[in-house]
């Protein structure tokens, strides 16, 4: 028992030091406040509740009693996504991105059906297509053009020549808006259209991208941990409430997913909040903080991707390193200070690293100090200053921004709340 001991404590001093060393430029990853973490001190996640609160007065086989108090946690969840998101009815049951998309695949395709989805390598998500294949279907891959947005005449003489009856934009690689309309225009009113929002949550929350209901998606399905800053899960909201939902939801309860994580809705509660009260700002920072440490690099002579588009409409951009080899060199360095990426490959045949904003925006970082943080990066890139050097300037930066903001978590009322679940659970 003692060595065991002994392994976690020293795990957990470990893990301290990587968290205060990290800077995270990592789009699929964001940073959660101490009031939300706190709240998995409760023990929500010891007990099973699988059905909607409306399902309560049905008593079948496996049914679970005297949970009426974990609905009311479901219940309220649903009602602040839907208020933020304008939203006529969603599900919040889902574990994670992959079972928020495993959960569509088979509520909207039969085997042997087309599926219209974005291509691998342009940001579709990796594992739509082997579970694809497992239903027998016909996988069309739509493309980003060479201008890095969505190749709409390529799709539409895909369309032309074989139709389908639900489209995948499920790509993490997204620097600007869908052309919903016209996809809408081509495909007509009887095709099911889903958004995968997982990147642009917090922007679309915000009013600063692309509502995707206005132009045309049925279906919103978004993980709740990227842009923004909830717990690692999905949702999945719905345009009307009616056929298409009330299939996720039995494919949600009754097939795939069964046991939720309340731990993880409340979380999602909580985290939503938060974004109510903050949210805007945030994602106006979000915006601007993209743009101009893109901007930023691009003075300093690192090759962003998209630069005559303006880079960037989301949360993300692309840096071109033209290889491969020179991306992976590119990430080595970035890590040896003490910042995280993600190498991807971009349209043209080329390869880069997709650099994300979210963490350091959550940590308070603004549009003035992108300026700091690219001249420490594109140094690093040039080979201007000596790693140890740089590894400081980093730990400066990083110092100068401080800790979470837009949170409750300096409110009095925050600190009684934290202070009750420590006590008591």
């Amino acid at each position: 028992m003692v060595t065991e001991l002994l392994e976690i404590k020293k795990f957990v001093e470990d893990y301290k030091r990587y968290k205060d060393e990290r800077v995270a430029l990592i789009s699929s990853e964001n940073i959660s406040s101490r009031l939300l973490r706190t709240s998995y001190l409760m023990g929500l996640c010891d007990q099973y509740c699988s059905r909607l609160p409306e399902e309560a007065d049905k008593v079948g086989n496996l049914a679970f009693g005297n949970i009426q108090t974990l609905d009311k946690v479901n219940s309220m969840t649903r009602g602040i996504v839907q208020e933020i998101f304008k939203t006529k009815e969603c599900d919040v049951r889902l574990l994670s991105g992959l079972s928020g998309l495993t959960v569509l695949i088979f509520s909207l395709f039969e085997n042997g059906d087309t599926m219209y989805k974005m291509y691998d390598l342009h940001g579709g998500h990796l594992s739509v297509k082997p579970i694809a294949d497992r239903l027998n279907l016909d996988i069309i891959e739509m493309r980003l053009d060479k201008n890095y947005h969505f190749d709409l005449n390529d799709f539409e003489k895909k369309w032309k020549e074989k139709p389908a009856k639900s489209i995948f934009l499920d790509s993490s690689y997204v620097l600007f808006p869908y052309p919903l309309k016209e996809i809408r225009s081509i495909v007509g009113d009887d095709v099911t259209i889903m958004y995968d929002a997982s990147h642009m949550a917090a922007l679309i929350a915000g009013g600063l991208f692309q509502n995707p209901f206005d132009e045309g998606a049925d279906i919103i399905h978004s993980t709740t941990h990227k842009s923004l800053w909830g717990p690692q899960k999905s949702m999945i909201l719905f345009k009307n409430k009616g056929e298409l939902s009330d299939r996720v939801h039995y494919m949600v309860k009754d097939v795939l997913v069964s046991n939720t994580h309340m731990h993880h809705i409340f979380a999602l509660y909580i985290a939503l909040a938060e974004f109510k009260e903050f949210g805007k700002e945030y994602a106006k920072n979000i915006y601007t903080n993209a743009k101009a440490l893109a901007d930023n690099l691009q003075y300093n002579g690192i090759e962003i991707a998209a630069k005559n588009y303006g880079y960037t409409e989301s949360n993300q951009f692309w840096i071109d390193f033209d290889t491969q080899v020179n991306t992976k060199i590119n990430f080595r360095k970035l890590e040896k200070i003490g910042i995280s990426s993600n190498v991807i490959f971009l349209p043209g045949d080329r390869w880069g690293l997709r650099i994300g904003v979210n963490s350091i925006t959550r940590m308070g970082a603004k549009e003035s100090d992108m300026k700091i943080f690219a001249k420490i990066m594109s140094d690093l890139f040039n080979d201007k200053k000596d790693i140890d050097l740089l590894k400081e300037e980093l730990h400066e930066f990083k110092k100068s921004i401080g800790t979470i903001k837009y949170s409750f978590d300096d409110t009095n009322e925050a600190k009684e709340i934290m202070k009750f679940i420590i006590n008591n659970f």
